[in-house]
C-alpha cells in the first residue's frame, strides 16, 4: 500500500462547494476522534480519551459552522463556535449547550472519574448527531 494513501483526503462530490466538502471532511474527522475516544485497552489514559471526545465536539461544531458559512471566532472553542452559530441564526439544540459547558471547566491536573469519561463520549455523540443533520441534509 502506498504510504501516502493513508493521508489522502476525500474528494468532493460533483456539485459540492468547497465549504461543503470541508464540512464533510471535518465531520469525518469528528467521527474518527469519537471512535478513538470510545476505544479502550491496556495503557490508555482516560484523560486522553476525554481529550479525544472534546476534539470530536469541536470538529463537529466546526463542520456545522463551515457548512453554514459562519466564520470561526478567535480561539475556536466549542462554546465560541456554538455562540457564533446562535448569532448567525443557525438553530442549535439546547442539548448542545452541554458540550460548551461540559468541557469548559475541565482541568487536566484533576483526577478523572469514569463518569466524566462517559459524559464526554455522550456529549460528543450528541454533537456529531447534530452535525450530521446539518451537514448531510
Amino acid at each position: 500500500m502506498d504510504a501516502r494513501a493513508a493521508y489522502r483526503t476525500a474528494r468532493g462530490r460533483p456539485g459540492e462547494t468547497r465549504g461543503s466538502t470541508e464540512a464533510r471532511q471535518l465531520l469525518a474527522r469528528a467521527r474518527s476522534s469519537l471512535a478513538l475516544a470510545r476505544s479502550n485497552g491496556r495503557g490508555i489514559l482516560v484523560e486522553d480519551l476525554i481529550a479525544l471526545a472534546h476534539q470530536a465536539v469541536e470538529r463537529a461544531v466546526r463542520a456545522v459552522a463551515v457548512a453554514a458559512g459562519v466564520p470561526a471566532p478567535p480561539g475556536e472553542t466549542a462554546g465560541g463556535l456554538i455562540a457564533a452559530l446562535w448569532n448567525a441564526g443557525v438553530p442549535v439544540p439546547d442539548r448542545l449547550n452541554r458540550a460548551a459547558s461540559h468541557f469548559s471547566g475541565w482541568d487536566e491536573d484533576e483526577p478523572v472519574r469514569i463518569e466524566q469519561y462517559y459524559e464526554s463520549v455522550l456529549v460528543a455523540t450528541e454533537a456529531i448527531r447534530f452535525a450530521e443533520q446539518q451537514v448531510c441534509s
